[in-house]
Parts: structure tokens; sequence; C-alpha cells
């Protein structure tokens, strides 16, 4: 698929807006030597740039603007795009942040910001809870896994966690309302969430009924942390089923939940967008199909040209007609014989489609494993094999034909009564390869050949499950 690129690092969000009109941020960092600053904040799993600044005297900048910045998380960056610090930027955009370069975090004191005391003073006791891990993990390396002093060193791991989420949910319950306490509960949140799925299905029920119940997708300033993605990519790995109808309606409901924010909806839709834009499973191009008609066609999505959009419906377009579980388009090309022959007319139980040319070296070994495969399999599955051509040369192309000692019926694609089958197709390069029902409908596509007995015994293996139970 062709690849759309989004420089989001460079597009603006929308602004958050507040009685407040400015921002006026002082930064002082004591021996730090570069002359400029960048101020820049989380989009998503990028980066944005929201300012720069130049410095005043030594180690003192000033991020002045006439519009309130976008609530988040922010960084201080330097002029060769070194991160420094995190630090919040909310209602109060009128504060000053001083450290030094010995330990930009451990060092920080905060004047006239309640939220970023709140934060530095985490992140101080934290840095003191993470040392004390490490020491404990370098003791425990030490002993044999399962001994008492093992348990012992692990207990006391154990009780420096739960230390540091006690301390955050006082953080929490002491401030609510400010974004600091909503950053701190999506933190504890993800962090709660093992690894592996919940080991009963009522646990799994009940927690992916409450999975967004803290978590507000329609609020632009977590999007700009490095908690939102993590959090939609966290409920789609554990609680959605690799299926394209599930994913489908998993977005729908995760995008509804962000309405009222046009930024957040906008941002979803474009975050999904390019996570199946490229599919890594089979199938699941219907789910970029159903972004584009579900949304970019129906409503305006942020940061969409004219001329991406129409690259985004054209796209979809080609593939449509192609999704597994269509009737797959009528092919009537030349055989070798000098006759047309119909994809149609094949009686077959299963019919696969085989793009192919002739100087393509994958395509030869392709050949290889599937002329074995066909003479000792073809009669089991009641396999026809349609190889199509798409060298222009027939003379050429015969004589490969005869030479690889191809057993299935062979027609050339540029010989066609039923139109251009790059486009039907899409086919922008070889092998390709589609596997037909009886009825011609595609079951499994952009496959190789030594996946095909698999994908068959499989399909064989449901369509007697489905008898069975008839």
């Amino acid at each position: 698929m062709k690849k759309i690129l989004l420089f989001l690092f460079l597009l603006a969000g929308s602004h958050f807006a507040f009685a407040q009109s400015d921002y006026n941020i002082t930064i002082k960092i004591k021996n730090f030597p570069e002359k400029s600053l960048l101020l820049t904040s989380y989009y998503g799993d990028k980066i944005r740039i929201a300012d720069t600044a130049l410095a005043q005297s030594e180690g003192v900048f000033v991020f002045k603007g006439k519009e309130h910045l976008p609530g988040g998380i922010y960084m201080a960056v330097s002029p060769k795009k070194r991160k420094l610090f995190e630090f919040v930027i909310n209602k109060n955009q009128n504060f000053t942040l001083s450290t030094d370069t010995a330990n930009y975090s451990m060092n920080m004191k905060v004047q006239n910001s309640v939220e970023n005391q709140l934060f530095f003073d985490y992140m101080k006791f934290n840095e003191k809870e993470y040392r004390a891990s490490v020491d404990i993990v370098n003791k425990r390396s030490g002993v044999k896994k399962g001994s008492s002093e093992y348990n012992y060193y692990t207990k006391q791991l154990d009780s420096i966690k739960k230390l540091s989420e006690q301390h955050r949910e006082v953080i929490m319950k002491e401030n609510p309302g400010t974004f600091v306490a909503s950053v701190f509960r999506a933190m504890s949140e993800l962090e709660n969430l093992s690894s592996e799925k919940p080991a009963s299905e009522e646990a799994f029920y009940q927690l992916k009924s409450k999975y967004w119940k803290n978590f507000a997708l329609n609020d632009p300033r977590l999007f700009r942390t490095p908690l939102y993605d993590k959090k939609v990519d966290t409920y789609f790995k554990f609680f959605v089923p690799t299926q394209p109808d599930s994913v489908d309606i998993a977005i729908d409901n995760t995008i509804s939940k962000a309405r009222g924010c046009s930024a957040c909806v906008s941002y979803l839709v474009w975050k999904f967008t390019m996570d199946y834009q490229n599919p890594k499973y089979m199938g699941f191009d219907k789910v970029f199909v159903h972004l584009v008609d579900q949304y970019f066609d129906k409503e305006p999505i942020e940061n969409t040209t004219p001329s991406i959009l129409k690259l985004l419906k054209k796209r979809a377009d080609a593939l449509r007609p192609l999704l597994i579980g269509k009737k797959a388009p009528e092919l009537v090309l030349l055989d070798t014989t000098g006759n047309y022959v119909g994809v149609e007319s094949l009686p077959h139980r299963y019919t696969l489609l085989l793009f192919w040319d002739y100087k393509c070296g994958v395509c030869k070994e392709e050949m290889k494993e599937l002329v074995p495969f066909y003479n000792k399999y073809a009669r089991h599955y009641d396999l026809a094999v349609y190889g199509i051509n798409i060298n222009p040369d027939l003379d050429e192309w015969k004589n490969a034909v005869r030479d690889r000692k191809l057993p299935w019926i062979n027609v050339n694609a540029t010989r066609s009564i039923k139109g251009d089958y790059t486009k039907t197709y899409d086919i922008h390069g070889t092998p390709q390869l589609f596997l037909l029902d009886k009825d011609k409908k595609i079951l499994a596509k952009q496959f190789s050949v030594n996946q095909l007995k698999m994908i068959l015994d499989e399909l064989m293996k449901q369509q007697s499950t489905k008898g069975t139970k008839k």
C-alpha cells in the first residue's frame, strides 16, 4: 500500500481555552551553556515543538505568548534535541522553574505553580524509591531464586511498589481536579494491568467494563502526555479480538468516547489509520476502508488536506472490492491454446489466483514450491490454480510455462475481456495470491505458497465443524 505520511511533529494541536489569554514561563538552568531552549509537548506518541526561547542571560529563558498553550506534559529540550526534563502546563501558565545541569529534575525549584510542585515532589520521591529498588534487585540477583533470602528481597520490592502507589493515591485524594491527579490515575491503571490477560472470564469483563472509567479520551491534555497512546494500545492488545469486525467496533466505541473534542477525535482517527494502512494481519485492510468510509468521508478530520483525502478515498476504493468475503472480480483471460478462460467457469471447491512475472525471482521460487504441492494435493483439496502472467510477450510467457512445467490453467493478464487486471486486483508487484471458494468469494490473500496448505487445512476444518453442527 502507498504510505501516507503525517507530519504531526510540526502540526499545532487545538488550543484549550481558559480565562487567561497568555503564557509566561521562565526556565532558569544553572551552568547551562546553550543560547536557546526548545519548548516541546507530547502529541500522542509524537513530539511537537511549541516554542523557542533565546537566553536572556546565561541559563535564563522566557517563553511568552499571547494565547494559552494547550494543557499537557511539556519538555524543555536542548538545541541538540536532547530532553532535559518534563513539566506540567495546565491553567496557570505564569510560573518559574529553576534547576541546574547536575540533575535537572531532582534539583528543581518551582515558583507559582502548585501542579508542578506536586509533579516534581513526586518525581523526587519516586527517584528515591527507584534507587532503593535497584539496590534490592542487585542484592537479590546474588542469591538463589526461591530461597528465603530471595523471597525476603521480593517482599521488600513489593513494599516499595505499594508505597509508591499509596503516595500517588494521597496526591490524587488531596488534589482532586488537578491535571497531575488525572495523570497519576492514568499511570496507576496502566501499571496495574499485568502483561497477561486476566485469568478468569469474569475478571476479564470486569476490567474491560471499567477500563475507561478514569481516563477521559476527550481531554486534549491527556493526548499531550505519553499515556494516551499507551492507554489506547493496551486496550486493543488485551480486550479486542484479532478480527477486523471486532476492531471496527472497538475503534468506533473508542472514538465515541473522544467526542466533544474535535482534536481528540481527529488524533484517534489518524492514529488508527496509520496503524491499519499497512496491516500486520490478513484481512485487516477492511479496518482501513472502514476508517475512510466512516470518518474521513463523513466529517472534517484535522490535518487532512484535499490531496490527502483524495488519496485516502482512492486507496479505499481500490481495496473495497478485494476485501475478504467479497466476490472476486471476474477475470476472462487468454490461455496458452488461444482460448479465453474465465475464473467463473472453474467448478472447483477452491481456486488459487496466482499473479506472476517470468522475470521475477521471487515468483520463480514460489513456483518451485507450488508445482509439487499442486501435483500432490490438488485432487485432495479440489484445488484449481489460475496462473496469471503479467508479461505482454506471449511467446516468452509460453516458453516459461513450458520450461517450468506449470501444470495448471495458465493465462495472460495482458489479453483480457474484463478490463485492466492491475486496477481490478490492485496489483503493484508480484507474486500476488488470492484464494477463492467455490462461489468465487475471497477467502485469503497476500500470503505465500508455504502458507497455502495451512490455510486450506484450516478452511476444511472449519467447514467440517459447520457440517457436524448441522
